[in-house]
């Protein structure tokens, strides 16, 4: 019998990524819910061939997306995955197990191992930083706060304990440096539209500082320098990602100022 469990995943042109995560949810869990923005290619038919329901909604930004798709789902347990992720077969077992015996009433959800994964085009890529996200959780429990245009899209704990699993969560972001640059244009323009909304102020010295400080993050602390010419280069697009979301935040509140004198 399958899981009492949803899995859902948010989709927009993912027909290189999505079979691979897919396939590791498919037969065991009760339902998967796939909510694409306006795919071109055969991300939806993937979808329904694997038995998913397909459900369109133009984009409102990863956390409204999120929180819509976990809003379809018909168990309160849910498994919030991308499409560019796949779970090891040490968690998916682990699920499994924790399934065959009655869930703890008090707990909220489970935290589990998030692992940058080589590309699939075969770079030689191997080393980053680990960290543990929550993932399956219980929607009495928790929640994505569906505010537009946010980067905030992970489960809000309300209520409980959040406990991990073991095993990891294997995250195929990098099909190339063309895509990945892509990715996080768009990424960089909805952070940026989020912190103009909030309110934000972005300081000359945190603008200045921003690039450097997060180039060295990624390159030093998340090991890209161990990955040559290819780990330089995911270090330096990523930090300009951070950059970039402040100088457009910059640039909207300079265009704000402009508007109010004239």
């Amino acid at each position: 019998m399958p899981l009492p469990l949803s899995v859902y995943f948010i989709t927009r042109n993912e027909e290189l990524r999505l079979p691979e995560s897919i396939a590791k949810v498919q037969g065991w869990v009760d339902e998967i819910i796939v909510v694409d923005s306006g795919s071109v290619d055969r991300t939806c038919e993937i979808a329904r061939e694997a038995g998913a329901r397909v459900v369109h909604r133009d984009w409102q930004g990863f956390a409204c997306q999120k929180a819509y798709a976990a809003s379809l789902c018909r168990n309160d347990w849910v498994l919030d995955l991308d499409a560019d992720e796949v779970l090891s077969d040490t968690l998916v077992r682990n699920i499994q197990a924790l399934f065959a015996s009655p869930m703890p009433q008090d707990v909220a959800g489970y935290r589990m191992r998030w692992v940058l994964s080589p590309p699939i085009q075969g770079h030689p890529f191997r080393h980053d930083k680990s960290k543990k996200i929550l993932r399956l959780y219980n929607r009495k429990r928790a929640m994505i706060v569906a505010e537009r245009d946010s980067n905030n899209d992970r489960p809000q704990v309300q209520e409980g304990r959040v406990l991990e699993l073991k095993g990891d969560v294997l995250h195929r972001t990098l099909v190339s440096l063309e895509q990945m640059e892509r990715k996080y244009c768009q990424l960089s323009s909805e952070q940026a539209r989020y912190m103009h909304g909030k309110g934000r102020r972005i300081s000359s010295i945190r603008l200045f500082a921003e690039f450097p400080v997060k180039f060295l993050k990624y390159y030093l602390l998340h090991r890209q320098v161990l990955n040559g010419w290819f780990g330089l280069s995911v270090a330096i697009t990523a930090a300009n990602r951070n950059f970039m979301r402040l100088a457009k935040a910059r640039e909207l509140q300079l265009m704000d100022e402009l508007n109010r004198r004239q």
